[in-house]
């Protein structure tokens, strides 16, 4: 089987997926809203829209900071949940020794298996947040939009890389804990999801620095901080999201091997 194969099969999975569990799809389809008035309503409760501009020290729109923050916020979650947890739903489902034996790597089977999805997904609720969009901006929404999109295609890069270094230890620890579950929301807080990481502690500024979504979140936000974006910041992290790619992309592969030798011999199949 080639990747084109693996690709084309994460490509049928959805599909399939999708047209048998309709209700799924109506509660994903309603997922981002839900966030979305989550944190707005939050805001409101505990402050207002002139506090959380003075706290940012920027004239921006909390509504446009939010809805780029919802969306990179709920497409990193799905990232690491169907790459990083696929190693314990595949050992719950007994799957896993299928996984291992298979001809490639089983970092290469989760990342082409889910390229399709993530994909499409994220556009989809792209789509969505489009009519708030033009709401709040009218046609000046296209630039918003233009950087959503390209935070989401360029924060995918690093993003599998460093989720497939989470399913290396998962295979490795052999973990039946959701620790999946507490630790992506802190890698969301210290990545700047609720506020800007430049307003963070020292010690959560490093480790900010070193989280791809970081710099996802600051793409997606470029036009909504600053009045007149320029290429030269959008570049500069596109740069250090296409190094981050190949670092942690890199690590992966090697960790991911590594783990897979210590599962065949440990006894995992």
């Amino acid at each position: 089987m080639g990747l084109a194969s693996l690709f084309k099969s994460g490509i049928f999975l959805d599909l399939y997926f999708v047209k048998n569990n309709r209700a799924n799809l109506l509660a994903f389809l309603l997922w981002p809203y839900l966030m979305l008035s989550l944190v707005l309503g939050a805001g409101l409760l505990f402050g207002s829209a002139q506090s959380f501009r003075t706290n940012v020290g920027s004239d921006v729109d909390p509504v446009i900071f939010f809805v780029s923050s919802t969306l990179i916020a709920s497409t990193s979650l799905s990232v690491m949940w169907d790459v990083g947890g696929s190693v314990l739903l595949h050992r719950w489902a007994g799957t896993l020794p299928y996984v291992l034996l298979a001809p490639h790597r089983t970092s290469t089977i989760l990342v082409m298996s889910y390229v399709p999805r993530y994909i499409f997904w994220s556009f989809v609720q792209l789509a969505e947040f489009l009519p708030l969009l033009f709401w709040r901006k009218g046609t000046g929404m296209l630039l918003d939009a233009g950087f959503m999109a390209a935070a989401i295609l360029m924060g995918m890069l690093p993003l599998l890389g460093f989720s497939a270094i989470f399913a290396s230890l998962l295979l490795m620890v052999k973990e039946e804990s959701n620790i999946l579950s507490w630790l992506n929301p802190v890698i969301l807080i210290l990545s700047g999801a609720f506020y800007p990481s430049y307003l963070f502690p020292l010690w959560a500024r490093v480790i900010s620095q070193l989280l791809p979504t970081t710099y996802t979140f600051e793409l997606a936000r470029l036009s909504a901080l600053l009045s007149t974006p320029v290429l030269r910041e959008a570049l500069t992290i596109m740069g250090v999201l296409l190094g981050m790619a190949a670092l942690y992309n890199a690590l992966s592969y090697a960790a991911m091997g590594e783990a897979e030798r210590r599962a065949l011999g440990g006894g995992s199949i």
